[in-house]
C-alpha cells in the first residue's frame, strides 16, 4: 500500500520555530479554556435563589388568593383575557406544594424558578460523580402554529457553563429524579413535558369552562398567559 505521508518532511516542519510557537500557544489555550469551564461549572449563577420548604400544611395564597380567583372571574366574561403571574409567587407555590423530603431523596434540593426576558430557568441543586452542581434547565415556552404547548428546553447549565456532551444525559437524570418526587401521574405528565420533548394541548376546564392558553410570554420577573375561554 502506497504511503502518502512524507514523514521526513512532517517532522521538519515541525521542528520550525513559528510552528513550534503556534502548537505551544494553542494548547495552552486548550488548557485555559478548559480552566476557564471547570472554574464557570462549580460557580453559582448570580440569578440562583434559596428558599426554604414551608411544611406548615397551608396550601399558597398567592395560589388561592390571586391565580384561582383571577382565572375564574376573568373567565366569566367569556373571551380572551391575560394572567401575570410572578417569580415570587411562582417560587412561593413550589416552597409550599412540592415536599423537600421527596426532592431531597430524589437528589435535588433548593428549587426555584427565575423569569427573564424570552426565557424561564428552573433551577436547583443537584449531586453527578460525586460532585455538586447548581443546575439550570433554560426553558423558552411557547405555543406553536399547531396550538400545542412547547416547553421549549433549549439547554441545561452546570454552574453557569453548558454541557455540550452529557446535556442529554443530564436531562434525562432530571427527568426521572423529578418524576420520582411524587406518585401522582399529573405531575410525573408535567416532568415528562417539561424535560422529556412531550408536547399537549394547552386546555383545561376551571369551573365547567373549558381554557386554552394562546401565548405565552416571559419578562424580567413575570410570565403572562394568554387564555381563551372556549
Amino acid at each position: 500500500m502506497e504511503n502518502y505521508f512524507n514523514y521526513g518532511k512532517i517532522k521538519q516542519y515541525l521542528k520550525k520555530p513559528a510552528v513550534r510557537t503556534a502548537i505551544a500557544l494553542s494548547a495552552w489555550l486548550l488548557i485555559f479554556l478548559f480552566v476557564f469551564w471547570l472554574i464557570r461549572l462549580f460557580s453559582i449563577p448570580s440569578y440562583y435563589r434559596t428558599f426554604k420548604s414551608v411544611s406548615d400544611g397551608q396550601v399558597s395564597l398567592y395560589l388561592t388568593n390571586y391565580i384561582l380567583p383571577e382565572l375564574h372571574n376573568k373567565s366569566q366574561y367569556g373571551r380572551p383575557f391575560d394572567l401575570v403571574i410572578s417569580q415570587d409567587g411562582i417560587n412561593d407555590i413550589i416552597t409550599r406544594h412540592i415536599d423537600a423530603n421527596s426532592l431531597q431523596q430524589s437528589g435535588f434540593s433548593d428549587l426555584s424558578v427565575t423569569f427573564k426576558k424570552g426565557r424561564m430557568l428552573l433551577t436547583g441543586k443537584t449531586s453527578y460523580w460525586g460532585f455538586d452542581f447548581v443546575t439550570t434547565a433554560v426553558l423558552r415556552p411557547y405555543i406553536d402554529k399547531k396550538g400545542y404547548f412547547r416547553p421549549g428546553v433549549s439547554k441545561i447549565l452546570a454552574g453557569k457553563s453548558g454541557l455540550p456532551f452529557a446535556d442529554e444525559i443530564v436531562k434525562r437524570k432530571i427527568l426521572y429524579k423529578l418524576a420520582s418526587i411524587s406518585d401522582d401521574s399529573n405531575i410525573a405528565g408535567v416532568v415528562g413535558i417539561l424535560f422529556g420533548g412531550d408536547k399537549t394541548e394547552p386546555v383545561f376546564t376551571l369551573n365547567h369552562t373549558k381554557l386554552r392558553i394562546e401565548k405565552i410570554t416571559v419578562r424580567k420577573r413575570e410570565i403572562t398567559i394568554n387564555f381563551i375561554p372556549q
